[in-house]
């Protein structure tokens, strides 16, 4: 009963979000972080415009940005926001470059790598990967994308666990004077109830902290409440599509086609965030 309830209630939010905006625009995410985000960029020494993005095979996965590199529909607004954070610039200044990097130890890029879980971002060493710690200070962001959590659900981790690592992820960014940009991670198949479980406890991380949040999890709800399953994410699988519907991850971001690929809704949603995070925080530093 309990599973019914918090189903219908995520779905019954994500809905009347969407519904009631006139155009295709992502979740409001319902906290203000621009001022907390400002403190924490101020501590910092980041170079400009460089943004890691950070976390798993969803990361690591090329799809993730086709749309950032060259995808249809890309407004000038965009368009500027990617030229700032290096987008085609294929060097350690792009962060959409090193997420996608197939790297020769295998099976990782230098800042995601497959089956990885927070515990194992923060310590490193899986498939030669380097710790956090290691990534920041080697590639010193402005801001860093983070989603790791589903190789934890799978694994059965607990919720305790999971928001600990969190906290030490989200930690060991902004005292460096990086802005931590969470994200949610997708509905789980295996593991519905514990990955939401995971999900609420990012949001009361980025609520309390003030941090920009993704919510990628309610983005896909908002689209797909019930069928995801097959269309946003492979059948049966934890991974976003990419070609799904006649819709591939660089395809114009029209709402029918953000509710085909999983890629696309995933890319589309980071560089808009960026572009806000960008605007409220990086703009109004003083120069």
């Amino acid at each position: 009963m309990r599973l019914v309830l918090l189903d219908t209630a995520l779905v019954l939010l994500a809905l009347s979000s969407f519904s009631a905006r006139g155009e295709d625009v992502p979740l409001s995410q319902g906290w203000d972080y621009a001022e907390a985000m400002r403190k924490v960029a101020a501590k910092g020494s980041g170079r400009a415009g460089v943004v890691l993005h950070v976390g798993d095979s969803i990361t690591y996965a090329n799809p993730y940005g086709a749309w950032a590199r060259d995808g249809k529909g890309r407004t000038a607004a965009d368009l500027a926001a990617l030229k700032w954070m290096h987008a085609g610039a294929r060097d350690d200044t792009d962060g959409w470059y090193l997420a996608s990097f197939d790297h020769p130890d295998g099976g990782r890029s230098h800042t995601a790598c497959g089956g990885l879980r927070a515990d194992e971002l923060l310590a490193g060493g899986k498939q030669g990967m380097p710790s956090l710690a290691e990534i920041l200070d080697r590639y010193t962001p402005q801001a860093a994308v983070v989603m790791v959590g589903t190789n934890d659900a799978s694994a059965g981790r607990t919720v305790d666990a999971y928001r600990r690592d969190m906290e030490a992820v989200v930690e060991a960014m902004a005292s460096r004077g990086v802005v931590p940009i969470v994200s949610t991670i997708p509905p789980h198949v295996h593991r519905q109830e514990l990955a939401r479980s995971y999900n609420e406890a990012l949001r009361e991380i980025a609520r309390r902290r003030g941090l920009p949040l993704i919510d990628f999890e309610r983005e896909i709800l908002a689209r797909r409440p019930r069928d995801w399953d097959g269309t946003l994410l492979n059948r049966g699988d934890v991974h976003p599509t990419a070609e799904s519907g006649g819709t591939g991850p660089a395809s114009e971001p029209t709402k029918e086609n953000l509710r085909n690929s999983g890629y696309l809704l995933r890319g589309w949603l980071s560089v808009k965030k960026i572009t806000e995070v960008k605007r409220a925080v990086f703009d109004k530093q003083p120069k």
